[in-house]
């Protein structure tokens, strides 16, 4: 090869690295979003979603949600605010205390506090579905609070409210389950400092309660019910941002989810008013 084709080559990579996106995204985007705007658009949720926890869409019309109470699932048309329809996992009522959903294709999880995953298809005509349980080795002490997809990874994020071991209790942990191996990795796939948090951005305390991933930029957006505080790592998890939520705007944000252009939805429980969809648009 010429020296004019070894410098023309040269070239071209060059400007295929610079102008390729990086492998993780350092940037935060958290404060493109009005968290306490007063124009944010709310919708009120029926009475049995007054406990409301998880959400995951379906897709850009539908949006899956639940409560934390029992195995139903309700899907709302995102426009109207409107339950189109519902359905329970089993052909009897199952009462757990579930805590996160989220869509695969065409499958559909559900995780409750003691790490115990319930997987089932989008039902047909009948209004109940059969399901698949999963146990892992998570439990109570662990307290799992949030469910999400990581489709980079083909795995279902797990984020927990507090630790099973003394020694791990200054950190809140993200573990990974493997839909390729269908089991839960050992160790935790992202660990967040408390201490680096207060250091940081002075966050007294951090207490996830829902987990999903922002299609803008694939960083992951951690919700705290208490206290309010919402976090934003990197794939690599390194803590990029992280702000208090105005508690008179938000009672107890127990879910979050995103529609394709970025625009971030916040479920708060009823905590003394009603339970709420709040519409958060993202505005660079």
């Amino acid at each position: 090869m010429s020296l004019g084709n070894n410098i023309n080559l040269v070239l071209l990579v060059t400007i295929f690295l610079r102008c390729s996106p990086s492998l993780v995204d350092d940037k935060s985007i958290l404060n493109y979003y009005g968290l306490n705007n007063s124009d944010n658009r709310i919708i009120h949720l029926p009475k049995a979603l007054q406990e409301v926890s998880g959400l995951a869409f379906k897709d850009d019309k539908y949006l899956l949600t639940h409560n934390d109470e029992k195995g139903i699932v309700f899907k709302m048309d995102v426009r109207s605010g409107e339950v189109v329809s519902e359905f329970s996992i089993g052909e009897k009522e199952i009462e757990r205390d579930f805590e996160g959903i989220a869509v695969v294709k065409d499958s559909i999880f559900l995780v409750t506090s003691k790490g115990t995953i319930f997987k089932f298809s989008t039902p047909g005509k009948y209004d109940n579905v059969d399901y698949v349980k999963i146990n892992t080795p998570l439990s109570s002490k662990d307290d799992v609070e949030g469910l999400c997809y990581d489709e980079k990874i083909n795995s279902l994020l797990l984020a927990c409210k507090s630790q099973s071991s003394e020694e791990d209790a200054k950190y809140k942990a993200v573990y990974e389950f493997s839909l390729t191996e269908m089991n839960l990795i050992e160790k935790p796939r992202y660990l967040i400092s408390l201490k680096e948090l207060k250091k940081k951005f002075d966050i007294k305390d951090f207490s996830p309660s829902g987990i999903e991933i922002n299609p803008i930029n694939r960083n992951i957006f951690l919700i705290s019910a208490n206290p309010e505080v919402i976090v934003e790592l990197n794939s690599e998890g390194e803590v990029l941002n992280a702000k208090v939520i105005d508690d008179k705007n938000h009672k107890q944000p127990e879910g979050i989810a995103f529609l394709k252009d970025g625009t971030m939805i916040l479920a708060d429980e009823s905590n003394g008013k009603k339970a709420k969809l709040t519409f958060i648009h993202f505005n660079k």
